[in-house]
């Protein structure tokens, strides 16, 4: 494995997560993207991903900022003005701690963001995967066990269930492999992997609560390690939450176990407001009329062939 320098470190961790970003939402069902109002944009070295609709942090990123062009406030005024044309309140920057620039948290501040809990990026090269055991069954899925995906990574990430259609939307699609775990017939535990030219991110790790410590997610790491290394894949990425002494996270300590290490911490910025009750009560109906027409179709007979 060639050696890489700190901002290259920064570079294949930052970039490989934004561009599979971006690419999750652009493979959302077209209906679903209307109506929640989710975009992408890529301003220069800056992605930016935003669901307008539903005002929440969480799904309104800025990404890439500082990475492949100087970090400056007037870049970072054309990213916030993406989500104040379109009325959002609530978005994050995410920062890489190797090439934070120095000025980043005033700059931040004045624009009323609030520094979050950080996360670990976790990186590796291109060794061998370890050898992994798990009394599960790990299978590559595609496009027609989407529905079974997403009925493990919704109730275990805790995602509402509008979101269903964004969440399997990009199984089967190219560039992006995705992984089930078996305990007999019944699916428990989901993994996907996105693979964009030497770079794999890994991401999407679920597992039900009653199936956890049967060690699923680590042989899907493994798993995805091997497909990715047969894919001529250079580089692993990933992220999970910081191990602490106070909030042990045994994903951190699988991936550790797969042959990851801690690349850096990065920092999150909030811009946090509260959604006014006006447009709360359009979110609520927009996600009910959603809702009612992705259960109807789920419920509608599949069509019979010759």
């Amino acid at each position: 494995m060639e050696a890489l320098t700190a901002s290259e470190i920064a570079e294949v961790n930052e970039i490989g997560e934004a561009e599979a970003y971006l690419d999750y939402f652009r493979c959302a069902p077209p209906e679903f993207a209307q109506a929640f109002g989710l975009g992408v944009r890529q301003l220069g070295s800056i992605y930016v991903t935003i669901i307008s609709k539903v005002d929440n942090l969480n799904h309104n990123r800025i990404m890439g900022w500082g990475l492949r062009e100087p970090a400056t406030e007037a870049s970072l005024d054309n990213a916030i003005a993406v989500f104040q044309k379109e009325g959002c309140n609530n978005y994050l920057v995410q920062i890489s701690s190797l090439i934070q620039p120095a000025k980043a948290s005033e700059w931040l501040a004045r624009r009323g963001f609030t520094q979050g809990r950080s996360w670990a990026k976790m990186f590796r090269g291109n060794e061998a995967a370890p050898a992994v055991s798990t009394d599960l069954r790990v299978e590559k899925i595609g496009k027609g066990q989407a529905e079974a995906y997403a009925s493990v990574v919704l109730p275990a990430f805790g995602i509402k269930p509008h979101y269903r259609p964004l969440v399997k939307g990009n199984v089967g699609k190219p560039g992006w492999q995705h992984y089930l775990a078996f305990a007999g017939e019944k699916p428990v535990s989901a993994a996907g992997m996105y693979i964009n030219e030497e770079t794999a991110w890994l991401s999407f790790a679920a597992t039900l609560e009653e199936y956890r410590g049967h060690g699923g997610q680590s042989a899907m790491l493994a798993r995805r390690i091997e497909d990715g290394l047969e894919r001529g894949c250079k580089w692993f990425v990933a992220e999970t939450k910081e191990d602490t002494p106070d909030r042990p996270n045994p994903s951190y300590r699988n991936m550790k176990r797969c042959g990851f290490k801690l690349a850096y911490l990065q920092q999150y910025y909030y811009h946090q407001q509260q959604v006014s009750p006006v447009r709360k009560v359009r979110h609520a109906f927009i996600i009910g009329v959603h809702r009612l027409k992705s259960d109807f179709q789920r419920l509608l007979p599949e069509k019979r062939t010759g």
